[in-house]
């Protein structure tokens, strides 16, 4: 028993540094390649690369409203991240659109454009030059300031829902909550009235700022579940512990 114990010490140390926990009531709740290969842009449609770097200022405006630690963001900004980015905007709209009949084109692209260039907000806000893990290590030890998993997921949620989408509709998601591997977090976004397995994973954190998408079903990394189913158990795991009544 004691030499299970050893072997699980350097796991339970990493777990330990490098978690991102993401508990109920939390105030709101080393790959660098890109984790979905864009078409080529003679595979898109037409005008796809220009719609995908074209927005209306409120868009990028609102994302330059949650600005923190000081940071400015310009349009300038925003206008290189899309302009980088503009074939894997124009997919994830695709994407988007592939979700079935009733998402509207507008918010797809809306919704493709925000998803891209607020992470490139993101990775400045929180100074991402490391791999995931080594970066939530910094963060826990106070070295960064922000960036576990949950924050990616938190911050994502928040900016999305200032786009007042009709067609599309956010979830929020936990993967490993039970088990001894890194807990994981992430937003999910997918068409209005679908289940959560029928949307798409918007997930910042694994590729360290490189934006992984994914049918939630077909993400072969990580089996999701519903941040409220989570968080309902978390809360009845602690009530059997202190023997106290969960509600």
């Amino acid at each position: 028993m004691r030499s299970q114990l050893l072997k699980l010490l350097p796991c339970l140390a990493l777990a330990a540094l490098a978690g991102c926990t993401e508990v109920p009531d939390d105030g709101n709740s080393q790959s660098f390649a890109s984790s979905r290969n864009a078409p080529a842009p003679s595979s898109l449609p037409p005008g796809a690369l220009t719609d995908a770097v074209s927005m209306p200022d409120a868009v990028w405006q609102r994302s330059a409203q949650l600005a923190r630690y000081g940071h400015r963001f310009d349009k300038a900004f925003y206008q290189a991240a899309a302009q980088r980015e503009a074939a894997n905007i124009a997919a994830l709209k695709q994407a988007f659109l592939d979700l079935g009949p009733g998402v509207d084109p507008e918010e797809a692209g809306r919704a493709a454009y925000v998803a891209y260039t607020y992470v490139a907000q993101l990775v400045v806000e929180y100074e991402i030059d490391s791999g995931p893990l080594a970066h939530n290590t910094a963060v826990n030890f106070g070295n960064k300031p922000r960036g576990l998993c949950w924050h990616w997921a938190h911050d994502m949620d928040a900016r999305l829902q200032r786009e007042n989408f009709k067609t599309l509709e956010i979830h929020r998601a936990i993967a490993n909550y039970d088990s001894i591997r890194l807990e994981h977090s992430t937003t999910i976004l997918g068409r209005r009235g679908d289940t959560m397995e029928d949307s798409l994973v918007l997930d910042p954190w694994r590729d360290a700022g490189d934006l992984y998408w994914s049918l939630v079903r077909e993400d072969g990394r990580y089996d999701w579940t519903e941040r409220s189913e989570v968080f309902a158990w978390k809360k009845a795991q602690k009530a059997k512990q202190t023997g106290t009544p969960a509600f």
